[in-house]
């Protein structure tokens, strides 16, 4: 029994030495002091091993809550520059999961957070590269005097609960990127719920025509998951560019608002989530976007999508702006990538291939109706007015230089207008190459519709009365723009005849220019002269397109007539339903008074005279001045055309007279 209660006291006496052992180690744990010496002799170790110096005001350690708090994290890098701040950073998690290699995280906040980082154009290395290359510095096995085990690494699993961030800042050079704030909640069950507020950044970049300033801000992103159903939420997100030059359109109305040197842009999105891991997506998104500066003005932009790291499809796409409405039905999006590959050796040199895939899309079945006075403002300012609406069909596809538009259809709800057409747009990188050319292999233009389509211009109606006599027309042909120019060719066929012809437009001096080819064009019915029928000709003209000269014109002598030269040369034309060959224009108009000389030479008569008129529509006025008429003898030129033609029809007389003999002598036999 006395032996019994022996054990008793030793055990209870062990018991009571554990217990103040233990008390006494967590007020040790517990005591400031103690936990400030601790980290005192903690960032010693650590500016040792970093190579720099690091500071922490104070710890606080709760062994209860298993919670752990820093006030005041300071590194420097190598020229004294605070390279990393941190006001407050707290976390509770669960120390005894460690030895499991499990890090469970129920709470965790950061708080004035802000990291410098620095990187000059002459030297390749940033401010930070010594800490790496410090934490990578390791003894060799020879020096410690052993031999180290490998053991195979376990993989660290990580659940954390909770997490709350607010005033981060990073400064990369002169970039600064701002995040308010970063709240994180793992819920019960499988739900989760992130919300990131007051996103900003601005930076600079350098291009070929000078430094860029671009600031993006974000008010809010939410993120929410719940039994598999995800939701993102991009709210009020702006993109501002600033090259501090003069926009494109700066005292040029005729240019369009449109310049990505000066872009204020704001979108929303949101996205149904079906599916999502590390390396792909899938989700239905909704967005709106608009620039009130540039003019653009997206107000419904849906899709289907399907994203990987190299590859991103499309499909059922809505795209809508306040009169035009366009539907792709799939699309396809390469992404741009630089990887090396192993390759066939090289036979001088054993060295691995680079290949570089770059962006390439194409979509399919793109229908939609337009109203081009959507893309006035950005694009075109001459189209502000036209509001006729135009129904499209194309396929299309490209990659980050080029597109290639194939089976292009344009037109009207009545069919009056009719366009088919293929094109391509080659050299987008560069707008002094930049190409743009179309085939219209049809295009078919009924009654009215001519004069409709140009009354959606604010231009003045020249030769309306003209154009309206040609009737119904089809054309069939090329144009291409060049670097600020139009060059439209191809077979125009009309009521009044058909029509080969050729122009330029020149944007840098002004000029429209070109040629004309008919064989049986009806002058008298296009241009309202009863007594002129068909006629055969060719035809070259320049007309002065620049509006201040033609203003300075205008301002002189008035006039309602276009400002130019024209010279034409005519085959055969009937006259009074005589047949005249060999006639010669030349026509210079100043605006208001349109000259014009005619000349031509006959076998036996040369016919000569002037003439004028002031206005296309009143043709039947033209005022015919100075006529004169030239007799002469036939010139050794013509008389052995005439000679030549007369031993013609003499041989095929006689050819024919041989002809019946032979068939009288086959008929007796």
């Amino acid at each position: 029994m006395r032996k019994l209660l022996l054990l008793l006291k030793i055990l209870l006496g062990i018991v009571i030495l554990l217990v103040a052992l233990a008390i006494g180690a967590l007020w040790l744990f517990h005591n400031a002091e103690f936990q400030n010496r601790a980290l005192k002799l903690a960032t010693e170790q650590l500016s040792e091993q970093l190579g720099t110096k690091v500071t922490i005001d104070s710890i606080r350690i709760n062994v209860f809550s298993q919670e752990v708090e820093l006030y005041g994290v300071d590194v420097e890098d190598q020229q004294q520059r605070k390279m990393l701040e941190v006001e407050r950073l707290s976390a509770k998690t669960n120390l005894m999961a460690l030895r499991r290699d499990e890090l469970k995280v129920s709470k965790a906040q950061l708080k004035g957070c802000h990291v410098l980082i620095v990187r000059s154009d002459t030297d390749s290395t940033a401010n930070y590269e010594f800490i790496i290359e410090n934490l990578k510095r390791k003894k060799p096995k020879e020096e410690r005097g052993e031999r180290r085990e490998e053991k195979p690494k376990k993989k660290l699993t990580y659940n954390i609960n909770n997490i709350k961030v607010e005033d981060i800042a990073l400064q990369y050079n002169d970039n600064r990127y701002c995040l308010g704030s970063l709240t994180y909640q793992r819920k019960l069950g499988r739900g989760q719920l992130a919300v990131v507020k007051d996103v900003s950044g601005r930076w600079r970049s350098n291009t070929k025509k000078g430094p860029v300033d671009k600031r993006l801000s974000i008010a809010e992103i939410t993120f929410h998951d719940e039994d598999g159903q995800r939701r993102l939420v991009l709210d009020s997100l702006n993109y501002m560019t600033d090259n501090h030059r003069p926009r494109k359109n700066h005292h040029k109305p005729k240019h369009g608002a449109f310049d990505v040197g000066h872009l204020n842009v704001n979108l929303h999105l949101e996205a149904d989530i079906s599916y999502m891991d590390k390396d792909s997506i899938v989700a239905t998104v909704e967005g709106r976007a608009s620039d009130k500066v540039t003019g653009i003005d997206l107000r419904k932009l849906d899709m289907r999508l399907s994203a990987t790291k190299r590859q991103i499809d499309l499909s059922d796409v809505v795209i809508q702006q306040a009169w035009t409405i366009l539907k792709i039905d799939k699309a396809v999006m390469q992404l741009p990538s630089k990887r090396e590959e192993r390759g066939k050796r090289k036979e001088e040199r054993g060295e691995r291939r680079e290949e570089r895939r770059t962006l390439a899309y194409r979509a399919s079945n793109i229908t939609g109706r337009v109203q081009l006075k959507d893309i006035s403002q950005p694009f075109a300012p001459v189209l502000g007015k036209f509001t006729l609406p135009l129904y499209l069909k194309t396929n299309m596809s490209g990659d980050d230089n080029s597109l290639i538009f194939s089976n292009v259809s344009v037109k009207t709800s009545d069919k009056t207008l009719d366009i088919r057409a293929n094109g391509t747009i080659n050299n987008l990188k560069d707008a002094h190459q930049l190409l743009v050319r179309f085939h219209v292999n049809s295009m078919r233009a009924l009654g009215d519709v001519k004069e409709r389509i140009i009354s959606q211009f604010p231009v003045k109606r020249l030769m309306t009365k003209q154009l309206h006599a040609l009737g119904d027309i089809t054309y069939k042909g090329h144009f291409q723009i060049p670097w600020r120019k139009e060059q439209f060719s191809g077979l125009l066929q009309t009521q009044v005849g058909n029509l080969n012809f050729y122009f330029t437009i020149d944007e840098i001096t002004k000029y429209i220019s070109g040629s004309a080819q008919s064989d049986d064009i009806h002058v008298g019915k296009t241009f309202d002269l009863p007594n002129i029928g068909v006629a055969s000709c060719r035809a070259t003209f320049k007309v002065d397109i620049s509006k201040p000269r033609t203003a300075r014109m205008r301002q002189l002598k008035g006039g309602k007539l276009p400002i130019g030269e024209a010279s034409i040369q005519v085959a055969e034309v009937t006259f009074k339903k005589i047949k005249v060959r060999n006639v010669n224009l030349d026509i210079n108009s100043d605006g208001a008074l349109a000259l014009g000389a005619l000349r031509t030479h006959g076998r036996h008569m040369d016919l000569a005279c002037d003439f004028s008129f002031t206005s296309t529509d009143e043709m039947k006025k033209m005022k015919i001045m100075h006529p004169s008429m030239k007799l002469h003898r036939l010139s050794d030129e013509d008389r052995q055309k005439k000679a030549e033609e007369k031993a013609r029809k003499k041989q095929e007389k006689a050819e024919r007279k041989a002809e019946k003999q032979r068939e009288k002598q086959i008929k007796k036999q």
